[in-house]
């Protein structure tokens, strides 16, 4: 039963993110005649880095899209800007003393940007369409703990018995299949936003083309330009107009971290996406005040593909991981602040033991010498060199990466490695074509600070699985952990399957990164926190609100 403890707030849950994929730009309207002028000090101007693939919230699945997406939608709890969760569309909660019950209390201000009430039905609907097996979103998994949702996934139960249920127009109440103590940041992604549901039934999926969308965060869609520009205007329905400092948000989508760069030193970004590696030095010097850098929930890897030679032979994969020199990566290439990877999960997860591949801590020369014998057991050799394609998305610091390790490959084994470069959304297109890639950069921050964020994707049936590896042992380690209420056994379980996983190498991990940017002077408001999730909302003209 309900204690009646009401909480409003949790303790801050680790980052997401993220790598997407998934469809559909529509066609945008282009910005009105009278946008405000560049210089006005009302408008923010973000790096976005990439162009978002789509401002659908179960298709969203890029850093790209999910920055957007939090501007223009609210679920029913937000976070911070240090990341801890604070009430959202929900003003306070209660949760049941067997953590299987959570109601949600609605704003009694909560509303659409076109000013139409937001009720509980609406939320209701955001979640049974994300697990809708019609929608098909990739992403739809992460509400499994929810009671009823991996069996609506799978096909083999009816949506309405989805564990979202709203008693009254006010009261969202959600039941669910185990405890779960990272729930409420699950709350925070894109998947557990509302609905429109006047916007859908009449419009079908086109209900979120630029020309249609209804949010109800703290701005709402003014135009998306493509290759240009993404701009949101600050939604006069929100329901704290006094947090909302800015009237405009520009989304740049620069993939070029120098370029970005160049931007932001001529005044036209007031906060980038990144920072250029090459640059390092000169920003840490000229821009000491405006460098941002934090540890974050981000691992950084390649994936192979599992299913077709040459990568489906372990010996070959393990003799590629061996030979990359993870230490001269990230402290001659890249050099801010990035750790050497030899796990799959970062190592700032709390009470987390850690997994490392047991030849981490072994010489170099030795992890070497069984790169080379693995390599060579595997077929390959000066006579038969490996021959294998690489993609990788635009940008300096993915560039920089794939010449060096196409460069270590080479040296230490004789491998022959094609790099191809492609925008994101494109390179996130072919992720399905086997026949382009044998290796392909991927990445992801973390959803919440739980190590499953990281290992439930390469469950066998998880539709994020892109090397496609399939273990059944490694699923049942997750689904013990998952029921299992003593934190301590259970964390050692996470451990045992990431164990198991990685000693089968489907992908290639490098680093651990640091959230990297550059925020202008005249921004206050700007904090770091571990998944980089950044609210426009929580920024604010240092002019014109400093005393």
């Amino acid at each position: 039963m309900f204690t009646g403890v009401r909480r409003s707030q949790a303790a801050s849950l680790g980052l997401r993110v993220l790598l997407f994929s998934s469809a559909l730009l529509g066609a945008c309207s282009g910005p009105p005649a009278d946008s405000p002028a560049d210089a006005d000090t009302s408008v923010l101007r973000r790096g976005n880095l990439a162009e978002p693939q789509t401002l659908d919230p179960p298709h969203a699945e890029g850093t790209a899209a999910g920055a957007v997406l939090r501007d223009l939608f609210e679920g029913l709890v937000s976070e911070a800007a240090d990341g801890s969760i604070v009430p959202g569309a929900a003003s306070h909660w209660e949760i049941s003393e067997d953590g299987l019950r959570y109601r949600f209390f609605l704003r009694d201000n909560a509303r659409w940007s076109n000013g139409d009430a937001l009720t509980a039905a609406d939320f209701v609907a955001g979640f049974r369409r994300t697990v809708d097996p019609e929608t098909a979103s990739r992403y739809a998994p992460i509400l499994s703990p929810i009671r009823g949702a991996t069996e609506i996934i799978n096909g083999t139960q009816a949506i309405d018995t989805l564990g979202v249920l709203a008693p009254d127009a006010s009261t969202v109440e959600i039941e669910l299949a185990q405890p779960t103590p990272y729930f409420l940041d699950l709350l925070t992604n894109p998947t557990a936003y509302p609905m429109h549901r006047a916007s859908f039934e009449r419009l079908g999926k086109d209900f979120v083309r630029p020309e249609h969308i209804v949010s109800n965060g703290a701005y709402r869609l003014l135009y998306w330009r493509v290759n240009d520009r993404l701009v949101a205007e600050r939604n006069p329905a929100y329901h704290s107009p006094d947090k909302v400092a800015f009237d405009r948000v520009e989304f740049i989508p620069e993939e070029d971290a120098t370029e970005e760069y160049n931007l932001f030193r001529t005044g036209l970004l007031d906060l980038t996406g990144t920072t250029p590696t090459a640059l390092q030095k000169k920003l840490e010097t000229e821009h000491a005040d405006e460098l941002h850098i934090a540890p974050v929930l981000t691992i950084y890897f390649y994936t192979f593909d599992l299913t077709q030679a040459p990568m489906n032979d372990v010996k070959l994969r393990q003799a590629l991981a061996m030979a990359v020199d993870r230490e001269a990566l990230t402290q001659i290439v890249l050099g801010a602040g990035q750790q050497p990877a030899f796990g799959l999960v970062p190592p700032n997860i709390p009470g987390y033991p850690g997994f490392e591949y047991a030849w981490a801590s072994t010489p170099r020369d030795v992890q070497l010498q069984t790169a080379r014998r693995l390599y060579a057991q595997a077929g390959f050799g000066p006579d038969n060199p490996l021959q294998a394609t690489l993609i990788y998305n635009n940008g300096e610091t993915h560039r920089k990466i794939a010449v060096a390790i196409q460069g270590m490959l080479r040296q230490t084994l004789g491998a022959q490695i094609e790099l191809v470069n492609q925008e994101f959304k494109v390179m996130l297109q072919n992720r399905a074509n086997r026949e382009v890639w044998d290796l392909m950069r991927l990445g992801w921050t973390g959803d919440y600070n739980d190590a499953n964020t990281f290992l439930e994707t390469f469950r066998s049936d998880h539709p994020q699985n892109t090397p496609r590896i399939a273990d059944t042992g490694f699923d049942a380690l997750l689904d013990a952990a998952a029921a299992n209420l003593h934190p301590e056994d259970r964390q050692q379980q996470l451990q045992r399957a990431e164990g198991l996983l990685m000693n089968q190498y489907p992908v290639l991990p490098l680093y651990f990164t640091t959230g990297r940017r550059l925020v202008s002077q005249r921004i206050t408001g700007f904090q770091s926190n571990p998944r980089e999730r950044i609210y426009s909302r929580h920024l604010r003209p240092a002019e014109r609100f400093d005393n």
